[in-house]
């Protein structure tokens, strides 16, 4: 293994007066290797280093996954009970199970596009506000167990569930029956923000190149919220190695892949996700990124650790493992040359988002991703390592997001319309918010104010969310929410 060239291109990817990163390299559940770069903490110029504690987001989900199979296996639930047992707040109409919470395949609306509707400040959002939030949706995105669709929502019912269920928080059940067995002594889910924490790296986004402080706010965890170190981690990919300490049933049972009602086999397990070889989950929050990576026939790990947003730990993730065991890089493809494309407008109708390809000198310009230019295989190649789309008369496949997640296909449409949103108050009974457009602006609860814009396919943009008009009401779609109603 080579393990000085990974140290090196960790090195080197930060200066020690920025927000930096740590790696670990893992072997049958020992840390064979841990690097790190940049500072923890710019203002005090705090170096991270092995145990420097990052907040790992979405990663964080096998953990909650974990916890909830230690109660289906001490016989306390079960993961086909329907949520609202556990909950009964909830006023869902459809059944969604614990599996289909876990499995992100019941179609629960994703509580961030709530936040961001309702104006629900992050930092005053706790569990007990959020299940206040979550349990007035009547409504899924399509009926449970017929698709899959990401949505934070599942993993935080989860928490709720785990900790009705064991008489604790999940904080304190994961403590107890995950941490503390497998000797992770610096791993905790963080569900009150405003408490210190020793070693804690502070979250950082960047602005013209500046570092800017973008610390975790929420208390909410299950869906995100652990915080770790990459020598805390070693124990875990033992555990993903070959179940130890909390038993290979466990660990057979996190990897075991969701199944939708027509049979169709998901790459998503319980909080884990299955790629060519590996298994692994990545995590983005505010001014944290991280990945955990498990390539199961070498029986190696690899955990990327960062607490700023413009490193892309999955991608780093991947090429230490290639360095590590000697692979070469995949080639990029050779570049080349194409027309611009015909159709610019592009719409995909599952969550009924829009896309307007702006033709530039470079390549093809795509909102809010980057430049893509073609390449000698016909298709045209964004600035990330997986980024890539490819038309085909009038659909178009775009591939922006991690390995594990197919490409998203849009439809060619109509370009986007003159005609203003017309003026209107609307109002959501499940969120308890109104709507009000006006003089081409649309307010939505206690701070969303966007300009709206004409869209593709006769739709209106403001912000990441979609507006259209349905029989009188208006629909939102965006931040993982899809044609919310709100009557007029």
């Amino acid at each position: 293994m080579d393990l000085e060239n990974v140290k090196r291109e960790v090195s080197a990817l930060v200066g020690p007066h920025s927000p930096g990163l740590a790696a670990g390299v893992y072997v049958d559940g020992a840390a064979v290797l841990t690097a790190a770069a940049g500072a923890a903490c710019v203002e005090f110029g705090v170096p991270v280093d092995e145990h420097t504690r990052f907040d790992i987001a979405s990663a964080s989900k096998q953990f909650t996954a974990a916890c909830v199979l230690l109660l289906e296996r001490d016989g306390k639930l079960r993961l086909d009970d329907d949520v609202r047992e556990h909950v009964p707040e909830l006023n869902l109409e459809k059944r969604v199970t614990l599996r289909q919470c876990l499995q992100h395949t019941g179609g629960l609306p994703e509580w961030y596009g709530l936040q961001a509707l309702t104006g629900e400040p992050l930092a005053e959002m706790t569990e007990q506000r959020l299940l206040e939030v979550l349990a007035g949706l009547r409504h899924t995105s399509f009926e449970p167990g017929t698709a899959f669709a990401y949505s934070n929502t599942g993993f935080v019912l989860a928490a709720v569930v785990v900790g009705r269920v064991a008489g604790s928080s999940l904080a304190e059940f994961a403590c107890e029956r995950v941490f503390e067995p497998l000797g992770m002594r610096d791993s905790v889910f963080r569900d009150d923000a405003s408490l210190p924490l020793a070693r804690l790296a502070y979250g950082y986004a960047g602005a013209e190149g500046e570092p800017r402080r973008a610390d975790t706010e929420e208390s909410a965890v299950g869906d995100g919220g652990l915080v770790t170190s990459v020598a805390d981690l070693a124990p875990w990919f033992g555990f993903l190695a070959d179940g130890r300490v909390l038993g290979v049933d466990l660990r057979d049972r996190l990897l075991e892949r969701g199944v939708l009602a027509d049979g169709t086999v998901q790459p998503y397990a319980m909080g884990i996700y299955h790629g060519d070889g590996w298994v692994g989950h990545a995590g983005g929050m505010h001014g944290y990124r991280s990945n955990l990576l498990y390539l199961r026939e070498q029986n190696v790990g690899v955990a990327v650790l960062s607490n700023q947003i413009a490193l892309d730990p999955v991608s780093l993730s991947h090429r230490l493992a290639r360095v590590l065991l000697g692979r070469q890089e995949p080639p990029r493809p050779a570049p080349g040359t194409a027309p611009p494309p015909r159709r610019l407008h592009w719409h995909e109708p599952i969550t009924d988002g829009t896309l307007t390809l702006r033709p530039v000198e470079e390549g093809i310009e795509v909102e809010e991703t980057g430049t893509f230019t073609a390449g000698a295989d016909g298709r045209w190649h964004g600035p990330g390592e997986n980024h890539w789309l490819e038309i085909d008369d009038d659909r178009m496949y775009l591939r922006a997001g991690p390995l594990s997640r197919p490409p998203v296909v849009l439809h060619a449409t109509t370009p986007p319309a003159d005609a203003p949103l017309p003026d209107g108050v609307y109002s959501s009974a499940e969120l308890g918010v109104t709507a009000t457009v006006r003089g081409g602006e649309i307010r939505i609860g206690r701070s969303l104010r966007a300009p709206v814009t004409p869209a593709p396919d006769g739709a209106w943009a403001a912000g990441p969310f979609t507006l259209r008009i349905d029989a009188g009401d208006l629909l939102v779609s965006g931040g993982g929410l899809r044609r919310m109603r709100f009557a007029g």
